[in-house]
């Protein structure tokens, strides 16, 4: 047959090939099977099935991790606002050991910043969990038994060190395949705690029931850590990586994390000060605390809209969204601006801020290979941003009063934005598929 030439439907030569071509087809078929099935085999040598981060049975497991974060962020909050009056009635000093328990918790977390890539290495997931866990109530008990003001700082060290934001995020990052869902998830958790631990608090303590409200916590946190560490039985701590750390990536971020941080912080600690300051009559402690309560209500149901915004664009991006929202809200508020203004800027923060720990852990795991240390310094960022905002803010009380201190704290969260600009271009384009 001559190159070119076509053969009639239906005559022999047509028939001979297509049989040819039939019987060849089983035979090819069986040397692709064989092919993919060794392809899987040698696939199989790096991530076995049992052993992948992500499941479709993870409901259960999301519920559990859910209510251990918010049993352990409701337990420091149900006493951090009546700290001060709780040391006052166990010291003579109660000013200088209510400011050592005040900073006891950061001391550690800090102090055990460096550990964690060591300890995801040498314990699975669910042991990490337990560990959390046990040691969350161990805190719990010791400020529930806490007679002098030593042990109360003792158990708030204990706190510090239970590790609970670094393990809780690896543990919601296991469990969904999405870094913005699972990080949102976890704020959610958080948000949920911070609304509902000052009011069971505040009840516990009008009754003096603050020791019983802590060994409660105690015991519901080691049953959710029981169910979430079964849960995260054969969850990965540690995804393998194949890129190196970008320092000129991760410091930026960090650094813009806690500016963030810092100006919230700020904001929350003098935010009182100037309402009342304001308008004493409108501004009473109760509507204070119902705009706050408000806030995290308004975080709550955000949340998911930042999670699929982190998702589909990258998480630098909406970092500097909620950094720069966040700068104008506060700076817009001591603007003489009427009630329903005010209510309506501080619903408004509540919602940028929820998005702000969310989107700043999304970008860092994404910046380098290990993201056990990139969860870990993103907390201690944020834990250092705690500290500095109300210190820095403060320094603008004196000289500019309660409107100064507000302005202090959106130009911390305004140089957190300006921070971000010296993250490469590359990162915001591509983060949001790699910290998948």
């Amino acid at each position: 047959m001559t190159f070119g030439s076509k053969e009639r439907a239906g005559s022999p030569v047509a028939e001979h090939r297509d049989s040819q071509q039939a019987r060849a087809l089983p035979a090819e078929v069986d040397a692709g099977s064989a092919q993919g099935s060794a392809s899987q085999q040698e696939l199989g040598a790096v991530i076995r099935p049992d052993r992948v981060g992500h499941g479709s049975k993870s409901g259960p497991g999301l519920a559990a991790l859910a209510a251990l974060q918010a049993l352990v962020t409701i337990a420091p909050l149900a006493l951090l606002p009546f700290l001060g009056l709780h040391v006052v009635t166990m010291s003579g000093s109660p000013a200088a050991w209510t400011a050592l328990a005040l900073a006891a918790p950061a001391v550690t977390t800090l102090a055990l910043t460096p550990a964690w890539t060591r300890l995801a290495r040498r314990f699975s997931l669910s042991e990490l969990i337990l560990g959390t866990g046990a040691l969350s109530a161990v805190s719990c008990g010791l400020l529930a038994l806490a007679a002098d003001p030593l042990t109360l700082v003792l158990g708030r060290l204990v706190q510090g060190a239970t590790g609970s934001g670094v393990v809780l995020a690896l543990a919601f990052r296991s469990l969904t395949p999405q870094s913005g869902r699972s990080f949102t998830l976890m704020q959610q958790a958080v948000s949920a705690g911070c609304l509902v631990g000052p009011i069971v608090g505040g009840l516990a303590f009008e009754r003096g029931q603050l020791g019983t409200l802590m060994l409660t916590c105690g015991g519901l946190i080691l049953l959710a850590a029981a169910v979430a560490a079964a849960a995260c039985r054969k969850r990965l701590v540690e995804p393998e990586r194949g890129t190196e750390p970008d320092r000129r990536t991760a410091l930026p971020l960090l650094g813009a994390g806690m500016c963030g941080s810092a100006g919230a912080f700020a904001f929350i600690a003098f935010f009182p000060a100037w309402a009342i300051a304001h308008d004493p009559e409108i501004y009473t402690p109760g509507l204070i605390g119902l705009l706050h309560s408000l806030s995290w209500l308004v975080a709550l149901a955000i949340l998911p809209l930042w999670g699929r915004g982190i998702d589909a664009v990258a998480p630098v991006a909406a970092l500097a969204l909620s950094l720069l929202g966040c700068a104008l809200a506060f700076a817009a508020m001591p603007l003489g601006l009427s009630l329903t203004a005010v209510i309506a800027l501080r619903l408004l923060q509540g919602a940028l801020f929820s998005g702000q720990a969310p989107a700043l852990f999304a970008a860092v795991e994404a910046a380098g290979p290990s993201r056990v240390a990139a969860i870990a310094r993103a907390r201690a960022s944020l834990t250092v941003g705690q500290l500095i905002g109300p210190f820095a803010a403060g320094l603008m009380l004196g000289p500019f009063g309660p409107g100064g201190a507000l302005w202090a704290a959106a130009g911390l969260s305004l140089a957190g934005a300006v921070t971000l600009l010296t993250v490469q271009p590359r990162l915001v384009r591509d983060a949001w598929s790699r910290a998948r």
